[in-house]
């Protein structure tokens, strides 16, 4: 994509996650979304990765869409609006993304018969990065089933949804007349599919669709900052529970790493997948800690990048580092369960992850048996 389209994208990405208005959320018919929670008596919750930034489920057209959809729907109407374009141009791609994936973000396992043993194992590469289901079309991925053998980019790059939108808008913008001609012609002049005149059958969804989210589009754009309003719901939980932060794996423990104490634990979910408060406090801290923290760090920049810290009372507090965004404010009381950010790659960071801290009188503990010892395992499987 161009310098300028991925100087505009990813400013939107990392420093604004899309704050959806009450109008929007009146627009749609939400859903509750399915959080897997244990039963009520069960002090030890599990996340869902489900619920991100693009909010919750809803009904459109007449056709269903989960949390999943609607947070990849909503990157791709964002990305346009980062990108300069109109509303036509997110219609356009809603109604591609419906057709080739249902706007669901595919890997590909390279079992496909038209591919070399070669090519098959560099397509199979896009099952190490999150995904909502799998596809078998040749070398296809992503919500718009690109192609690397096509030269849509690497698998790597293909399966980031937002390098995603930003290819399809980039060819996109070179059809002539794109603007006026009709949608399955536009569409197809992108995809060159066997199947082009499919689009058209999903015009009225992408058209509502882009309808409904393109005015918080418009709005994180024109607006980009540290904070995002807060889309997922608040994990129900008893008084005085404490619960896991995040969906995902314990990818780093507590311990010396590299020489230098790592002050916490790592724990690796889906990029803007949601971090919940891991019992009720006070927000002490709510703030970019990095030099930057309008798109991904390094090793090579210090601090937790936009950081979540809450005081539990009793000496007692916990970090949330590497946020993509947060939701709260300094000063602010949150129960368990309150949302307090997205995962992300800010700060002092080589990949997505919450960074968890947890300290007794400002000295840092392991998370690990601290958890353990009410009620919270953080190594057993993450069903969320």
């Amino acid at each position: 994509m161009s310098g300028t389209a991925e100087r505009a994208v990813r400013a939107w990405l990392w420093k604004a996650a899309a704050p959806v208005t009450l109008p929007v959320l009146a627009a749609l018919t939400l859903l509750l979304i399915p959080l897997g929670l244990m039963a009520a008596s069960d002090s030890q919750r599990v996340t869902s990765s489900a619920c991100s930034i693009g909010g919750t489920g809803g009904t459109v057209a007449g056709i269903e869409l989960d949390a999943v959809q609607m947070g990849h729907a909503q990157t791709i109407v964002a990305v346009a609006a980062a990108q300069g374009l109109d509303i036509y141009a997110a219609t356009v791609a809603l109604a591609t993304a419906y057709q080739e994936s249902r706007i669901r973000m595919l890997a590909n396992d390279g079992s496909s018969p038209e591919l070399t043993a070669e090519q098959a194992a560099v397509t199979a590469t896009s099952l190490q990065y999150a995904h909502d289901g799998l596809g078998s079309d040749h070398d296809s991925v992503n919500t718009f089933q690109q192609r690397w053998i096509a030269g849509w980019g690497t698998v790597a790059q293909l399966m980031d949804p937002v390098y995603a939108a930003a290819a399809f808008y980039d060819r996109l913008v070179e059809v002539p007349n794109w603007r006026t001609i009709p949608l399955t012609e536009a569409a197809q002049a992108v995809q060159v599919s066997a199947a082009g005149a499919a689009y058209a059958r999903w015009g009225p969804l992408a058209r509502e669709l882009a309808g409904m989210l393109w005015p918080v589009a418009q709005e994180a754009a024109a607006n980009p900052a540290g904070a995002a309003s807060g889309v997922c719901p608040n994990l129900p939980v008893p008084a005085g529970s404490w619960i896991r932060p995040a969906a995902g794996p314990v990818t780093s423990g507590y311990g010396l790493r590299w020489g230098t104490l790592h002050a916490g634990v790592d724990i690796a979910g889906p990029r803007d997948s949601p971090v919940y408060a891991a019992a009720a406090g006070t927000v002490i801290t709510a703030a970019c800690t990095s030099s930057y923290c309008d798109r991904d760090g390094g090793l090579g920049l210090a601090g937790y990048g936009n950081l979540v810290e809450l005081d539990h009372g009793g000496g007692v507090s916990t970090r949330y580092g590497h946020l993509s965004a947060y939701t709260v404010s300094t000063g602010q009381h949150v129960n368990a369960g309150t949302l307090v950010g997205f995962q992300g790659s800010t700060g002092n960071s080589t990949g997505v992850h919450l960074h968890f801290e947890v300290r007794q009188d400002g000295a840092p503990l392991d998370p690990v048996p601290w958890l353990a010892d009410r009620g919270v395992d953080l190594n057993a499987p993450d069903p969320g």
